[in-house]
């Protein structure tokens, strides 16, 4: 079982990848941008830092994934608006390769980076295949090729095995209006939100449903190795827009109105999935009518998140208007103080206590001291103003202009006031610097805080694991070891046990094949585990016994109420079925190769235990049987029916116990007499009083009657006995 790290924020894409993998029992990480969103509970850890962090090198090495999975193209964290669609390329580029260079130093196994079809924006005629060349035209096309050529160069320099995945036209069901960002939940948010839909009839492609896309990776990342590190997941089914629309009318909640805005040539762009579908077993399972019917309940059941007022515009308008007013403040604030300064001034001429301040420099000094050097300008600018018209009163304007003290002043008012806005500007921004670097460092102390306390929660998951958990050495040795210390002869019901606790079931049944052709019931732990009653003929029963026989594991995909949910077989050494093991009660999202992989593992210990135990009990055959015959000793039989006799209390079978009066037959003919009519799976024995009894395994009381009577019939005196 390996372990992914997944980098997205959460949406469809990433809720159905998480889902997917936890069911396969991998253990998941999430690597994500926003530190607000709430860990989902089959996340194992999550990481909340952006991509370029420093720390990603520590949270790499501290999870140890075998699998990254980037989801680059259909990443929700990356908003490609029309104003900050050159920031966000920037910061999508620096992000993955800040996590290729990453996972190539700390050594990660696998790298996956999903693409999309945005990188082919020409016209093409043909499918699409891996090995034609890309055609982005804008920024977030080149973006995402970019990205492409990044992780191609990293997979051919670096020992990493780095594979791109373009994903085609992924559509899903969105959570609210923002996220309707595919074709699909768009023409159906226009159907439902203004009743018509405008479409180009010309414009032809294919679309993925988010859940065949996982599927899909999910095959690419589980398989062992991959013969290429390129290739394209597509649904192939063409489309147009003018036939997605006739879909949404035909399902739509009211009546929309279609609106044929075709022009230009005939656009078609659909990628060929020819060498993925030849390396993977994959197939289209979700069809357009199906999941646009879907898309349109759920947005009609949930209108407040689709139709409501776009309440983002607005905050986005406020956002604004509050940046310019805050811009605006300091120059308001200059042009009022200005008018008393001025005033002051024109007083402090004619005043003997003020004629030597100058208030201008005053004035100057205090808004370049408080708001730096901008302010610096603007109020010298004014103080030039004011002295100039006050300097008017007593003199003309050419004889102003003429005069050196003139621009003395001017140039002793700039100077003083360029020089303390200056320094002011400096120094915020070497406060802004030490805040900067105090944030930094702080960011990166917490940073280390969760990275620690991750691996901590890390160190003693795995820590319980290998001590306490079902894959575990210790696990396996305890399996072995209860196996080896169960009496002789009752290896069959602690082997009831291990499954119930390994496997979690607690309705199993354990056949025992005869001759090729029929099982025989040899313990069942309920009712429903004896369903297929106590000898089944394997012909009657294709469906599981074919796939047995291949030695593959059944299960029951169709969720038929007549079968087990997961049956295995056991082989010996020259291939022939000897027991059979069915479980009737897993959990439909437990019925993974996982599980199927431990039932064959568990169920090898199991028989390697039973052969063994086999083998003892045939070695002692002289010890345990009377010479020249089938019947235990007294001892012997003891032994088994106290054996049977435990097992019946817990369940696993049922028994029932004859009787036999021996008179004046000897043992070897009584032997010759009664083994014949009965089963290889029931036990002759010695009782204390020289006759014999019989031990029918699997046989309540009603069918111990038959028993009795072909018995009696061979002129055998029988009678029930009081341990039955």
């Amino acid at each position: 079982m390996d372990n992914i790290l997944i980098v997205g924020d959460y949406g469809t894409f990433v809720n159905e990848l998480i889902n997917k993998f936890s069911k396969e029992n991998w253990p998941i990480y999430m690597l994500v941008n926003n530190k607000k969103n709430a860990k989902p509970s089959q996340v194992f850890e999550q990481y909340s830092f952006s991509y370029d962090s420093n720390s990603i090198k520590d949270i790499l090495s501290s999870c140890r994934p075998d699998v990254i999975l980037f989801t680059g193209a259909y990443d929700s964290a990356y908003q490609w608006d029309d104003e900050t669609v050159i920031d966000t390329s920037l910061n999508y580029i620096t992000g993955l390769s800040n996590l290729l260079m990453c996972a190539a130093l700390v050594g990660i196994r696998h790298f996956i980076y999903v693409s999309s079809d945005q990188v082919y924006e020409d016209e093409y005629i043909v499918d699409i295949k891996e090995d034609m060349p890309t055609s982005p035209n804008s920024y977030k096309a080149m973006a995402i090729s970019q990205g492409e050529n990044l992780a191609m160069h990293f997979n051919q320099t670096t020992h990493t095995e780095v594979t791109v995945v373009r994903v085609a036209n992924l559509y899903g069901i969105p959570k609210d209006r923002r996220t309707c960002n595919d074709i699909c939940s768009r023409l159906c948010l226009e159907a439902l939100d203004t009743g018509r839909i405008k479409v180009n009839a010309k414009k032809i492609f294919s679309a993925l449903y988010v859940r065949d896309a996982v599927e899909g990776l999910f095959k690419l990342i589980n398989s062992s190795e991959r013969s290429y590190h390129l290739y394209h997941i597509s649904s192939m089914e063409e489309i147009s827009e003018e036939q997605l629309a006739r879909l949404i009318q035909e399902v739509a909640p009211r009546q929309v109105d279609i609106i044929d805005r075709t022009i230009g040539l005939k656009s078609r762009k659909i990628l060929s999935n020819e060498r993925f579908c030849s390396e993977f077993p994959f197939e289209i399972k979700n069809q357009y009518k199906d999941i646009i019917r879907q898309l349109i309940t759920y947005m009609n059941g949930h209108k407040s998140l689709f139709f409501g007022k776009k309440k983002y515009i607005e905050n986005d308008f406020r956002r604004r208007i509050h940046g310019i007013f805050i811009r605006i403040v300091p120059f308001v604030e200059s042009l009022i103080f200005f008018i008393p300064f001025f005033i002051i001034n024109n007083y402090a001429e004619t005043s003997p206590y003020l004629e030597g301040i100058n208030f201008y420099i005053l004035y100057v000094l205090l808004f370049a001291v408080v708001h730096g050097r901008q302010q610096a300008i603007f109020t010298s600018l004014l103080s030039v103003i004011g002295y100039s018209l006050q300097e008017l009163y007593t003199t003309s304007g050419f004889s102003l202009l003429i005069d050196i003290k003139t621009y003395v002043w001017i140039a002793k008012i700039f100077m003083i006031g360029l020089t303390v806005g200056h320094l002011k500007d400096k120094f915020r921004e070497m406060e802004a610097d030490k805040n900067e670097r105090i944030d930094f460092l702080t960011e990166r102390i917490d940073d280390i805080r969760s990275i620690n306390s991750s691996n901590i929660k890390i160190k003693n998951y795995f820590q319980d694991k290998i001590i306490s958990s079902t894959e575990s050495i210790g696990r396996i040795y305890d399996i072995t070891s209860r196996l080896d210390t169960a009496a002789k002869g009752e290896v069959i019901f602690a082997a009831m046990d291990t499954l119930s606790e390994i496997m979690g079931s607690k309705d199993i049944s354990i056949y025992l094949v005869s001759n090729q052709e029929y099982c025989r019931l040899a313990a069942a732990s309920s009712e429903r585990a004896r369903y297929l009653g106590k000898s089944i003929k394997m012909n009657d029963y294709k469906v599981i016994f074919d796939t047995l026989r291949n030695k593959q594991i059944f299960i029951n995909r169709s969720l038929d109420d007549g079968l087990p949910m997961m049956a295995s077989a056991l082989f010996d050494n020259e291939a022939n079925m000897k027991i059979v093991i069915l479980l009737w009660d897993i959990p439909y999202e437990q019925m993974t190769l996982y599980q199927a992989n431990l039932l064959t593992v568990v169920g090898s210990l199991i028989y390697h235990g039973v052969v063994r135990d086999a083998n003892y009990l045939e070695a002692l055959a002289y010890q345990r049987f009377v010479p020249d015959t089938k019947i235990l000793q007294e001892t012997a039989f003891d032994e088994m029916l106290d054996i049977y006799t435990k097992a019946n209390e817990k369940g696993y079978a049922e028994i029932s116990v004859i009787n036999i009066s021996c008179e004046s037959h000897t043992i070897e003919e009584m032997n010759d007499t009664i083994i014949p009519l009965l089963r290889d799976t029931d036990y002759v024995g010695l009782r204390k009083d020289g006759n014999l009894a019989v031990l029918l395994t699997n046989t309540n009381a009603n069918e111990a009657v038959f028993v009795r009577k072909r018995l009696e019939d061979r002129k055998i005196k029988t009678y029930v006995s009081k341990e039955s």
